[in-house]
């Protein structure tokens, strides 16, 4: 019993001590958008085994389209760290004007998505782009390196569907 309370209370000091010494109170720190974009676009280069000169110029393509992206959902001005809605205190009418919002986020997107794709083309063989447009989960379900709601890339709202949420709420998608 004397071992059981020892090993118990050596966790607790380990985890206390890891909370202090992480100093935000055990809060996840926010990681900023174009840092997290540039990870993927030189996870996504080492992936597709792009040279040197390739490589440069899909990542900055790829940092401009993710900006573009995260922009269509979240336009100048409104709070991308807004926080979860309180479905509980919602009216019919807040909650009707939060899925139109989101949908019109998703379809500002699409429109990203489309536009950026010629772009890709120019640099990236047809297989290297579903790879950016299919892998990371921009078209369907989880996305991958990103997190979930109120993230960088992890625009949720609705979450759900066969992959747990992702991008772009209503289970997925955009």
């Amino acid at each position: 019993m004397k071992k059981f309370i020892l090993a118990a209370l050596a966790m607790v000091l380990v985890s206390v001590a890891a909370v202090a010494q992480n100093g935000n109170g055990g809060q996840r720190q926010r990681i900023d958008p174009t840092e997290l974009y540039n990870r993927q676009a030189e996870r996504l280069a080492k992936q597709m085994k792009l040279e040197d000169d390739k490589a440069n110029v899909f990542k900055v393509l790829y940092l401009d389209y993710q900006t573009a992206r995260q922009n269509a959902l979240h336009p100048k001005g409104e709070n991308a760290e807004e926080e979860r809605p309180d479905f509980k205190k919602m009216t019919d009418a807040q909650a009707t004007e939060l899925i139109q919002k989101q949908l019109a986020g998703q379809e500002a997107q699409v429109a990203v998505d489309k536009e950026y794709l010629p772009k890709f083309l120019e640099i990236l063989t047809p297989v290297q782009a579903a790879q950016i447009y299919l892998q990371r989960g921009g078209m369907r379900g989880g996305q991958g390196m990103q997190g979930g709601q109120g993230r960088p890339g992890g625009q949720g709202g609705f979450g759900g569907g066969p992959r747990g949420g992702g991008n772009g709420g209503f289970g997925g998608g955009f």
